[in-house]
């Protein structure tokens, strides 16, 4: 048995997966570039550069290498199993000999480089979750989403502790649509989850602001509930459970946000809040990034040319703020450009999805793929922006970083081998071709 088909056409590639990432990757290389243009004009250490080059080219080298590999192979426990305990111990092995940086442990330096296990734990998440609904049609589906959610308790936990709360809630975000998609009757969990969603940030906004204006999302919840309940017969125990679950994690949010969260994290929800007035770093931070980007306007100030950069006043320039660094010098319409690229790549996944329908295990992967990526990006743009909280998540491609770059590589390798192979090809069918 092949791990890896053999190809007598030669490697096939999408060109609508291929293409934007190149460009993308361009662009980040770019624009890390130009951060590095001194006020008397002159290019500065270029290191950062370098590393990014070689990290790109071994993350095409990986997307090539796992294009070519056969996923069916993971509907198998024995494939899927070392890929998830392989995860638990990179992340189990941060807290034991990762270095200490800006006071958290997040990394593991290897051959002197940097390998940040949390990254990876994105995509086996992805992996492991997909490979379990593929069995939903064995076994009950809502026994297969309490094995999936045990399994990624322990994931969310260390990458928590490290401490990353930003990364350890986009993991279970992220597990949590992917398994979403792995359940039946959508519009039933997507009733579900409207109803859930209303009530606990309802209560979690009444309690934060003292606003009793948000009352007004519980009051939607309940009439959504009601309606559902006497829609059909066999949703009222769903729509009895997810009011439940809604003041539940509403309450619990409540609690998690007074006695739970660090300081720095309710740091960054108040400047998000009223960023203006904060005077804390983290609103300064989102402050000067609105700056970058406005000062950027329609066609920006040219490569080189930025100067929050320049002069150290947008922090972090070159990872979590580095979209704020590209808009200054290439504005809205670069913008548009980057963003537009990014959308060709995910509406590309997501439709793949739908042509794999057949096949529960490559569909959810390719869901989950899409998620990461966009959330990524969402959330990157996002702080940013200034529209939601400050999190320290790079943009796939773009931003600095070894992990990121070769992990977001691994994950549209694996797109690119999906849509090599028929909905319909198993593992089993490899075994007879090769018998």
């Amino acid at each position: 048995m092949n791990l890896i088909k053999k190809e007598k056409k030669g490697l096939k590639l999408d060109l609508f997966i291929f293409i934007p990432t190149v460009i993308i990757s361009i662009i980040g290389i770019f624009t890390l570039l130009s951060t590095t243009i001194e006020s008397n004009g002159q290019f500065g250490d270029l290191e950062i550069i370098r590393k990014q080059v070689l990290f790109l080219l071994i993350g095409y080298i990986v997307f090539f290498i796992t294009s070519r590999i056969d996923f069916s192979l993971l509907k198998y426990p024995q494939v899927v199993i070392p890929i998830y305990f392989l995860t638990l111990l990179l992340l189990a092995l941060v807290f034991l000999i990762g270095p200490v940086i800006n006071n958290v442990q997040r990394w593991l330096v290897i051959g002197g480089i940097q390998i940040q296990p949390s990254e990876i734990a994105k995509i086996t998440v992805i992996l492991t979750t997909a490979s379990i609904f593929s069995l939903k049609n064995k076994y009950n589906q809502w026994v297969l989403l309490l094995i999936s959610f045990i399994l990624v308790l322990p994931i969310f936990l260390l990458i928590y502790f490290e401490p990353a709360g930003s990364m350890s809630f986009l993991t279970l975000i992220i597990w949590f649509v992917v398994a979403f998609t792995g359940l039946s009757d959508q519009l039933r969990n997507s009733i579900a989850l409207i109803i859930i969603g209303l009530i606990s940030s309802s209560i979690f906004l009444i309690s934060f602001t003292d606003n009793w204006v948000y009352i007004l999302l519980s009051i939607l919840g309940i009439i959504i509930s009601v309606f559902a309940f006497y829609y059909r017969k066999n949703w009222k125990l769903v729509v009895v459970v997810s009011l439940a679950i809604g003041f539940l994690i509403g309450s619990s949010s409540v609690l998690l946000y007074k006695n739970v969260l660090k300081e720095y994290q309710k740091d960054r929800i108040e400047a998000f809040l009223n960023p203006t007035t904060s005077t804390k770093d983290i609103g300064f931070n989102v402050n000067q990034a609105r700056i970058a980007i406005g000062s950027g306007q329609i066609f920006g100030k040219g490569f080189g040319n930025g100067t929050q950069s320049k002069r150290d006043f947008l922090p972090e320039h070159q990872t979590d703020f580095i979209f704020a660094s590209f808009a200054e010098e290439f504005g809205l319409v670069g913008c548009l450009f980057l963003i537009t690229l990014y959308g060709i790549l995910i509406v590309r996944i997501l439709v793949v999805s739908l042509d794999k329908s057949g096949n529960t295990l490559y569909s959810i992967i390719l869901v989950g793929i899409a998620l990461k990526i966009l959330l990524e990006i969402f959330v990157n743009i996002g702080t940013n922006l200034g529209v939601i909280p400050a999190t320290g998540i790079p943009l796939p491609l773009v931003s600095s970083g070894g992990t990121i770059t070769l992990i977001t590589l691994f994950s549209l390798g694996v797109v690119q081998s999906i849509i090599n192979r028929d909905s319909t090809n198993t593992v089993e069918k490899s075994i007879i071709d090769n018998y």
